[in-house]
């Protein structure tokens, strides 16, 4: 019995649905499972670390010049009529032939300000068909669970929920300045820093960080920077609104940091503000957490579960003004980030990718019909 990856999101720098994507297949190449073989689906040769793929799972490269949205409708299901599950995080061939399982890290219908007309256009009615028609949906958290069955339909006796995980090379490795290698590597001053990780979308409010910082800046003398790292794929134009604040020497964006880079980053930096309105379930919280770092953040609904919210100081009111006081009082009270920093630590040791990766093996084979 054959099970089938869809990986277009493997191809490029890998981000958030990337890494998911990463983490899964090395745990299952590792590990027996009731699949006879897993062959993973790419349109090019995947960003993956030599051995990530190996054992019972094999790698189908099928090079096109198509967008990866049209080869996965279009170059692909021809190649899955031979599996028993075709599995894929947010979408599935529109005709999906055998039995479809997909996942989805979150939807964000109940903020359509946050993208263009275009942008939702040309993924939403793919993120819903694909919900709908699958046999069984994964949901990162029971608030993911929520929005798909309200904004998509989909029927919640279908949906399941896995926690995503954290990898076990994200420790805290002490230093509390920019290391000199990444300071050199990237052009930013090696001293205390606040960090943001992850892609600069709308609901994430960078414009708001950085309003945050030069108010924190202005009242207090501090010889800390902002580092802003993601990739930004809706031209939020960071640089641009750190001119615009007279912030050229004190905030530095980074379009893209590798694993180990962030390691370093979350290990040192003075705490990890992700001022988001909206998450399915933040990968890169648990990730700072894992590393020693506090972390602020806007109340949004995933928190309440699982226990984050306990392990991470949680403004109720997002505003820059707020914002600020949150990074002045961890700069002033270091027995304030000392108490996030344990909390963090024991949050992110209760998530794991080994287990993500069991629990969703065990909903392929639910969809199968396989005990």
């Amino acid at each position: 019995m054959e099970l089938a990856v869809i990986a277009r999101r493997l191809c490029g720098p890998l981000t958030g649905v990337g890494r998911y994507l990463e983490y899964l297949l090395y745990y299952w190449s590792r590990n027996e499972t009731p699949f006879r073989r897993i062959l993973v689906y790419a349109p090019a040769e995947p960003s993956l670390e030599p051995g990530t793929i190996t054992g019972s799972v094999g790698l189908r490269v099928l090079r096109s010049p198509w967008p990866p949205l049209v080869w996965e409708n279009l170059a692909l299901p021809a190649r899955l009529e031979n599996a028993a599950v075709v599995f894929g995080p947010y979408t599935l061939p529109w005709r999906c032939p055998g039995i479809g399982v997909v996942s989805n890290l979150g939807i964000y219908e109940s903020r359509p300000e946050d993208f263009s007309w275009w942008q939702r256009a040309r993924t939403s009615p793919f993120f819903r068909h694909s919900a709908r028609q699958a046999r069984l949906v994964i949901a990162n958290s029971a608030s993911t669970r929520g929005d798909l069955i309200e904004y998509y339909g989909v029927e919640g006796g279908k949906v399941r929920v896995i926690y995503p995980g954290v990898d076990e090379a994200f420790q805290p490795r002490g230093g509390e300045t920019i290391p000199p290698r990444l300071a050199k590597a990237y052009g930013v001053p090696a001293r205390p820093f606040f960090l943001f990780v992850g892609k600069l979308s709308r609901r994430r409010n960078i414009p708001m960080l950085l309003d945050a910082f030069a108010r924190l800046r202005r009242e207090m003398s501090v010889p800390h920077v902002l580092v802003l790292v993601g990739p930004d794929y809706l031209g939020i134009d960071a640089p641009r609104l750190i001119a615009e604040r007279g912030l050229e020497a004190a905030a530095f964006y980074i379009p893209f940091a590798p694993r180990e880079d962030l390691m370093e980053l979350y290990s040192a930096a003075a705490a990890f503000v992700l001022p988001t309105l909206h998450e399915g379930f933040s990968f890169t919280i648990l990730e700072a957490m894992a590393c020693g770092a506090p972390v602020i953040t806007f109340a949004h609904p995933p928190l309440g579960e699982a226990g984050v919210q306990e392990a991470a100081l949680v403004l109720d009111r997002p505003g820059a003004e707020a914002l600020s006081r949150a990074m002045r009082e961890l700069i002033e009270r270091p027995e304030r980030r000392e108490d996030l920093r344990r909390r963090g630590l024991a949050c992110a040791a209760r998530f794991s990718w080994k287990q993500a990766a069991a629990e969703t093996m065990t909903v392929l084979c639910e969809a199968a019909g396989i005990r």
